[in-house]
């Protein structure tokens, strides 16, 4: 295995668990900014008004059942029963259907109640007044007008104004009469009550807007209306009063035919009758002046059949004459849908159906421009509807009265044929056929007529609605808000915020924090981490020590050989970008590590400008190298036995005035010979490279050289430095030790949550197992941390 191939790190590949190891450390910090915006949450959703449902269903009966013309309408494929459904949804929420509605529940003005936390719409029995309009249709929409009322004077008071129960008063440009509501509860107190006025129109758009209505399915004329509303009571109401109004207006539409045909009738009664009377006269006159009173056999019979050929004939006159009506009908008709003068007159099927089709089609062109506008497409293919069934009437009564000519001209030959034989009789008893013929004639016209006029009336008094309530409106709820909504959310907010505050701390931070972002940033291999501790001790591993720092150590010391350590290859400098990062610590412990394994180690104080070694083990500092270098001392004088077995340090000396020229200097080389041949492993505290160039200058005495990082110390911008350094070759196998690693998060104890090793993702480490522990003095509670969170 390569040494690239070992250190290579080695990372968790489930998300879920990165994301996991990631945040739980700040657990505390979570449920902070969780219990935060779930508060906010819960403040918020109290402060909405709850939304209710009121549900109906509705039946649209098919205006075509039981029709003699269904027949022909269908066949023609004029409408269908899902474009019905549709039609009558358009109807259902039409302007001015619902402008009734407002007006017959005085939805106008509305009572509300202003809580501390959100209004409540107060409506019915749960409102203490009611403003009644005295003018609906001039309400205006008007701003609050907080009131008060005095139910001992029977009094309120509201816009400046003492106004007694039961009169009308002047609110804005609106006339309002005040009526108390008898069922209300006048124990009731602190009460903030308000009044809001609007237009009929401005409250009929707003409940259509909340208005919803469609088929239950596509093959079904079953309607679904509902209606979302803060107040339970109001949307049954409204569902109530529109489908009454629905009805009232359908009715009313059907009987206009009824009624227009039975005027017609009428007028035509009355001329027959007319006629009848003088028909009637003339023949008691004529019976008495010429004194006539009976016919022979021969003329009766030519009588009969002329009488009958003059029904005939008389049948066929009426019907021309109510083509000649129709015909007028058809030519003049444009604003007044619904008049089929003769529909019942009509023997011709086919004219009758064509007719009823014309008064359906114009009263679907007048509803579609009442919601539609003016100049809208479906308007103008109603119209275009309106005019190809009219040009069909007009073809069909022209071949009627082609037949109908026809049938005249035979009847009248008929007529003449049989006229000719009563030549024959006598000047009188053909004037007395004449007489009694016409009089015939008119009776029949004058039976027929009486006929129609009944069946026009029955048909009348048996119109129903299309409409039908199969469920009544009943109201449920509320469907918004949904608390569980609110407090997902708040709690999703909460997560996200605990986790950006993290974000932003670390990701931002210009220190190094995570061992990923020293393998990002530069092709040295990292060889150890040492996580922090509390503790003043500056050593940390002996024999027999088995704290997890003691076995970071112990770790090192292994992965140094993979760095090529040898009898030959036994000199280990330790430095770093700048001071503070723990070079004499790593420094110390290291070399016991060594000594552990029996080696004889001996540990160089070669930080000439600040020596700290010497005063962390306490051994004195002079004589010293310094000494050495400039011959007043002896090396055996400067190599100090310690009282950890093998371990001998070599002491800094006096602080020179030109650390790096004694270190250039050939006594040093000399020196460094001499250590080599008395010690198995030499381990050189020297200087920051940052700084100063000792380090440098020590590079050809060093086989490995260890570079310190801190974390949470060391600023990032050194590790582009450390990757230059190594590219260049400024200094022999090089190797990365991370030091100080702290805890993630909050915990108890000296137990944490996760570290800044391998990933940066809340891991124990490089090699796993171990947790984030090391040497400090700075350790605090949980509490104590989330305080410097949020102070920062």
């Amino acid at each position: 295995m390569s040494d690239e191939q070992f250190f290579k790190e080695r990372t968790e590949s489930n998300v879920f668990i990165q994301v996991l190891q990631r945040y739980v450390p700040f657990w505390p910090l979570f449920i902070v900014t969780c219990g935060l915006s779930l508060s906010i949450a819960y403040l918020y959703l109290r402060a909405q008004v709850p939304i209710y449902v009121a549900d109906a269903k509705v039946l649209l009966k098919d205006p075509n059942k039981g029709s003699g013309d269904s027949k022909v309408l269908d066949a023609l494929n004029i409408f269908s029963e899902k474009k019905i459904v549709e039609n009558e949804v358009i109807v259902l929420r039409s302007t001015g259907i619902m402008e009734q509605v407002v007006t017959s529940l005085d939805l106008y003005s509305s009572v509300y109640n202003e809580g501390k936390v959100r209004t409540e719409e107060l409506y019915g029995y749960n409102s203490p007044l009611i403003f009644k309009a005295l003018q609906p249709q001039r309400m205006q929409r008007s701003g609050k007008y907080y009131f008060s009322v005095d139910w001992q004077k029977k009094e309120l008071t509201i816009d400046n104004k003492v106004v007694h129960f039961d009169s009308s008063v002047l609110i804005g440009n609106n006339y309002m009469r005040i009526i108390p509501d008898t069922n209300y509860n006048t124990n009731v107190k602190g009460k903030n009550y308000f009044v809001e006025f609007n237009s009929i129109e401005g409250a009929a758009a707003s409940i259509i807007n909340d208005l919803k209505a469609s088929a239950i399915s596509d093959q079904s004329t079953v309607i679904d209306v509902k209606l979302e509303t803060p107040v339970p009571q109001k949307g049954r109401d409204i569902l109530d009063s529109l489908f009454v109004v629905y009805n009232s207006e359908a009715i009313k539409d059907k009987n206009q035919i009824a009624k227009l045909t039975e005027d017609f009738i009428e007028n035509r009664l009355a001329a027959v009758v007319a006629q009848l009377d003088s028909v009637e006269g003339k023949y008691a006159k004529f019976r008495t002046s010429e004194s006539v009173i009976d016919l022979g056999t021969q003329a009766q019979l030519y009588l009969t059949n002329v009488k009958e050929f003059d029904k005939q004939n008389g049948q066929i006159d009426i019907q021309l004459q109510v083509l000649n009506d129709i015909n007028n009908y058809v030519h003049s008709k444009a604003a007044k849908p619904g008049t089929v003068p003769s529909l019942l007159l009509v023997n011709d099927p086919t004219l009758s159906g064509l007719l009823q089709k014309l008064y359906e089609a114009e009263i679907q062109r007048d509803r579609l421009k009442s919601v539609s506008g003016e100049k809208s497409e479906a308007l103008a293919l109603a119209g275009q509807e309106v005019a190809d069934i009219k040009r069909d009437i007009l073809e069909n009564m022209t071949n009627i009265r082609r037949t109908l000519q026809a049938e005249k001209s035979q009847v009248t030959a008929n007529i003449n044929q049989n006229s000719g034989l009563l030549n024959q009789v006598p000047q009188k008893q053909r004037t007395m056929i004449d007489i009694a013929r016409s009089q015939s004639i008119k009776n029949n016209i004058y039976t027929f007529l009486l006929q129609k006029r009944e069946e026009t009336a029955l048909s009348s008094a048996s119109t129903v609605a299309d409409l039908r309530i199969i469920e009544k409106p009943i109201a449920y709820g509320p469907v918004r808000p949904v608390g569980k909504n609110f407090y997902l959310s708040g709690l999703a907010i909460g997560l996200l915020l605990g986790a950006f505050i993290v974000l932003i701390r670390e990701q931002f931070n210009r220190k190094v924090l995570f061992r990923g972002e020293i393998e990002e940033k530069t092709s040295v291999p990292v060889v150890g981490e040492i996580a922090q501790v509390k503790t003043k001790d500056p050593i940390v591993i002996l024999e027999g020590k088995r704290t997890i720092v003691a076995e970071q150590f112990r770790s090192l010391r292994t992965n140094l050989n993979f760095m090529g350590m040898n009898e030959d290859r036994k000199t280990i400098m330790i430095t770093s970008s700048i001071s503070g990062e723990g070079k004499s610590f790593v420094a110390i412990n290291l070399a016991i590590s060594f000594t552990l394994t029996g080696k004889k180690v001996a540990l160089l104080e070669m930080d000439l400008r600040k020596p700290k070694v010497s005063k962390l083990l306490g051994i004195a500092r002079e004589p010293g190298i310094s000494n050495y270098l400039i011959g007043k001392a002896s090396i055996e004088s400067i190599i100090k036995e310690t009282k950890i077995e093998h371990l001998f340090i070599v002491s800094a000396g006096p602080i020179p005035p030109n650390p790096t020229e004694l270190i250039a200097s050939e006594k040093f080389t000399e020196m460094m010979l001499e250590l080599k041949k008395r010690f198995d492993i030499i381990i050189i505290d020297t200087a920051p490279v940052g700084p100063v160039s000792d380090a440098q200058v020590l590079k050809d005495h060093a086989d490995i050289t260890v570079f310190m990082l801190r974390h949470d110390f060391t600023p990032k911008v050194f590790l582009r430095m450390i990757e230059d350094l190594n590219k260049v070759k400024k200094f022999n196998n090089m190797c990365i030790v991370f030091n100080g690693m702290k805890r993630r998060g909050f915990s108890y104890g000296s137990y944490g949550y996760g570290g800044y090793g391998y990933g940066g993702y809340g891991s124990y480490g490089a090699y796993g197992g171990y947790g984030t522990y090391g040497y400090a003095e700075d350790e605090t509670t949980w509490k104590d941390r989330l305080k410097k969170y949020f102070k920062s």
